[in-house]
């Protein structure tokens, strides 16, 4: 299907590469302020793909509230985002379950509705480790965290729905989900733990919540 940017991905490895970026995409379907009063959670924004979609989520007057395990690094890496009124940043660790509901107590009694939840923070190809509850370390924080912060905030998500905005949840995967299905019978990899496998088996999990969630 042709889009409005078929030209410059036909050679996305071209001089310069000239792929959108989100703040050209928000800017050019004229999304400036137009999210006004909406509230938008994002995970994960130290770094990357999180820092980006802040800055361009910023741009369309939502209240955004966005997260990060090292509030520091966040604060040095988001800079002038930070000064912005419509721009909170909070801290949330995904490797404790307990901090997780934590998170959840301290963001509803700062906006009772959420319209869009996009869990983008995890970690890739760490060392064989347990988080604080003893699951693996990717598993843990790539799919358990997000999945239990989403059924926790699913009724505030239900609370901001309306038939002309129905509110989204995002979940980033990564086509890395090929290196592994779920080892429900052995979910920490004990005996057999690989970097690369573990990642695959979280993002595998994260895709299928997704497709659950869309069902539903």
């Amino acid at each position: 299907m042709a889009t409005a940017y078929a030209a410059v991905h036909a050679h996305p490895s071209g001089p310069g590469d000239a792929r959108p970026t989100a703040l050209q995409i928000v800017h050019d379907e004229g999304l400036g302020q137009k999210l006004t009063g909406k509230a938008i959670l994002i995970t994960g924004c130290s770094s990357g793909i999180g820092i980006e979609t802040a800055r361009a989520l910023s741009k369309t007057g939502a209240r955004l509230y966005i997260t990060a395990r090292n509030e520091e690094k966040a604060k040095a890496a988001l800079g002038d985002l930070l000064e912005m009124k419509n721009v909170h940043l909070l801290k949330l660790d995904l490797n404790s379950l307990a901090g997780v509901r934590a998170f959840v107590k301290e963001f509803l009694s700062k906006s009772e509705k959420l319209n869009i939840l996009i869990n983008n923070a995890g970690v890739m190809a760490t060392p064989e480790g347990q988080s604080e509850d003893g699951f693996e370390t990717q598993f843990a924080t790539n799919h358990l965290a997000p999945f239990l912060l989403f059924q926790l905030l699913k009724p505030a998500l239900l609370r901001a729905s309306e038939p002309n905005f129905a509110s989204r949840v995002v979940m980033v995967s990564s086509s890395a989900h090929r290196f592994s299905e779920v080892e429900f019978n052995n979910i920490n990899l004990e005996g057999i733990y690989d970097p690369w496998k573990a990642y695959g088996q979280s993002k595998t999990a994260t895709i299928w919540t997704l497709n659950e969630i869309e069902r539903r």
